[in-house]
């Protein structure tokens, strides 16, 4: 049970890197003009790894940071089920 906890607490950590990260680049391009267009914005990953070449647009960083939060915060419910599981069971 401890090493489950442990692996969905790193895997938590690491989903919740990459939701900042994507939320960063999102923010950055919600003036477009003021930037002169749509510009990757990651700081922490190369953003590449999620889009590529072509697929920037606004609604695409948009509809991943979405995507990757929900990820985020399933996990965090997992990791906290854990813990009473874990609290319960002492």
């Amino acid at each position: 049970m401890k090493k489950l906890q442990i692996v969905s607490l790193v895997v938590l950590v690491i989903t919740t890197i990459i939701s900042v990260d994507l939320l960063i680049n999102f923010l950055g391009n919600l003036i477009p003009e003021m930037n002169d267009g749509l510009g990757i914005y990651s700081v922490l990953l190369p953003a590449k790894l999620f889009f590529g070449d072509s697929l920037w647009s606004l609604e695409s960083f948009y509809n991943t940071f979405l995507t990757s939060s929900l990820i985020t915060l399933a996990i965090f419910i997992e990791n906290v089920v854990l813990a009473i599981i874990d609290i319960s069971k002492k």
